[in-house]
């Protein structure tokens, strides 16, 4: 079953998030990963979400996801996107 990684957020430091968008692409390379949502205007229909920036991304499974988020890659960068943002992120299994 396919899983989602979802992160809804507020942007607190531009610049790290820059740099963050900057170096995250280069953990997308060669794996399984499709980008289904990036946006950063998402528009509240329920709840109370802490800000308006939305990325959805669509792994085969939660291990592949895992793997992502795991690896040497994106954990060089992860740290500029919780530094330069306010918000969540979550796994959820896929349709």
């Amino acid at each position: 079953m396919s899983a989602l990684f979802i992160a809804v957020s507020r942007i607190t430091d531009r610049e790290k998030l820059n740099q963050y968008l900057a170096g995250a692409p280069a953990s997308l390379a060669g794996r399984p990963i499709e980008v289904l949502a990036f946006t950063e205007d998402g528009d509240t229909v329920e709840g109370a979400p802490p800000g308006s920036r939305v990325v959805v991304l669509k792994f085969p499974d939660k291990a592949a996801a895992m793997e992502w988020y795991n690896s040497p890659e994106y954990q060089a960068v992860v740290k500029l996107r919780l530094d330069g943002t306010e918000g969540f992120s979550l796994l959820c299994s896929g349709m």
